[in-house]
């Protein structure tokens, strides 16, 4: 990975095994992981995207045909997408299989999901949707399997699973970081305001909805919490409009010239962008931050532990989190303000000053800042 030109000191050996090391205090599932529903969602040549069958049948699943089988599915042969419905969560696996008849166009198109009442519930399914899925598509019309998961599901005990244990599969927090560059911690400023999220993407969805689970993650403290919604499709438009704050990504490019209406930041490739399309400024503290941890992140993914490396990074924003907001914390209950050296101890820079600023006032946090005249970046806007 290559690191910025600006010279500055990297992690200490001991600095990075803290943080691989670092304790986090990650959501569990809640006592009630069972299913709500299970489904199968296929593509039909005349009617579209339609919800084939579900167990139970009294259960409301509008809305789901276009989560299951995202725009652009034709274009790859398996996924597995996570999304919000109704204020739960469901996981779908996707499979197309190349068939021999003229009905279906040559291609037999279906997901198989779940809906739960918690997203960090979904993962102990993928693996067993995945297979259903590909029964599904091989046998239409054959669901006996379905309802003897879902009811064989429902009548055991799950293990509780953290957000910590299950952040991403295994190189998707090194992923997105190598992906986001210095701009990661553009992100990580933008999650801390609460700002709403959207990350363009084409299928396949899974990479993307791994990446709004590791973006969760690394704002994840006690003082914060995000709102991931994952896939989202235009009409998820009205719901984006009224949240306050979201991670989500969206095949839909419709959304994209939607702007303030669905979104505070939109994420294309590297490129962070506000509504109005301009890129939010990169400050000198950004490029010291991202120098220290990709030079640990090198040294540890030399020694090819991925799940090191995705540890080290959760570590490295989780520390930085808890620092930030203990500081803060703390001068609002003391007699004096933020000084230079408290800067320093958190990791921050002179150049972090204008979005502190915009951070304390979104906030509340009674705290008052020093104002050296080296500061130019403005986040006034960001409020």
């Amino acid at each position: 990975m290559q690191c910025s030109d600006e010279s500055e000191p990297l992690l200490t050996l001991q600095e990075r095994s803290d943080l691989i090391n670092a304790e986090f205090t990650p959501p569990f599932v809640s006592c009630d992981p069972k299913l709500l529903s299970v489904f199968v969602v296929a593509f039909d040549t005349r009617a579209g995207n339609v919800v084939e069958w579900k167990y139970p049948e009294s259960y409301s699943l509008t809305g789901v045909e276009f989560k299951a089988l995202p725009s652009g599915a034709h274009n790859v042969q398996h996924d597995v997408m996570i999304f919000e419905l109704a204020n739960n969560f469901g996981l779908a696996a996707y499979i197309m299989k190349q068939v021999d008849n003229t009905a279906e166009r040559g291609a037999r198109m279906k997901s198989v999901g779940v809906i739960t009442s918690n997203y960090l519930a979904l993962c102990q399914h993928e693996e067993r949707l995945v297979e259903l899925a590909h029964d599904s598509v091989e046998h239409p019309g054959a669901y006996e399997q379905l309802i003897q998961y879902f009811a064989e599901f429902n009548q055991g005990c799950s293990v509780p699973v953290s957000l910590e244990m299950k952040a991403n599969s295994v190189g998707s927090m090194y992923d997105l970081f190598k992906s986001q560059g210095v701009q990661i911690f553009t992100l990580w400023k933008m999650l801390l305001l609460k700002k709403r999220i959207l990350l363009q993407c084409t299928p396949p969805i899974s990479r993307q909805c791994s990446y709004v689970i590791c973006l969760a993650a690394i704002c994840h403290s006690q003082f914060t919490q995000s709102n991931p919604l994952f896939y989202v499709t235009v009409n998820d438009m009205t719901t984006l409009n009224y949240k306050q704050s979201y991670i989500a990504c969206s095949a839909d490019m419709i959304l994209k010239t939607k702007g303030s209406q669905v979104y505070d930041v939109y994420v294309t490739g590297s490129a962070v962008v506000d509504s109005k399309g301009e890129m939010f400024p990169v400050t000198r503290g950004d490029i010291i931050r991202y120098n220290q941890l990709c030079g640990a992140v090198d040294k540890e993914y030399g020694k090819k532990n991925t799940s090191e490396v995705d540890r080290l990074i959760q570590g490295y924003f989780s520390v930085l989190t808890t620092d930030l907001f203990n500081t803060l914390t703390n001068l609002m209950t003391g007699s004096r303000g933020l000084q230079p050296d408290d800067l320093k101890d958190i990791r921050l820079h002179n150049s972090d000053l204008p979005y502190l600023q915009t951070l304390v006032d979104k906030l509340g946090y009674d705290v008052e800042l020093f104002s050296p005249s080296c500061c130019e970046e403005h986040f006034s806007s960001l409020i």
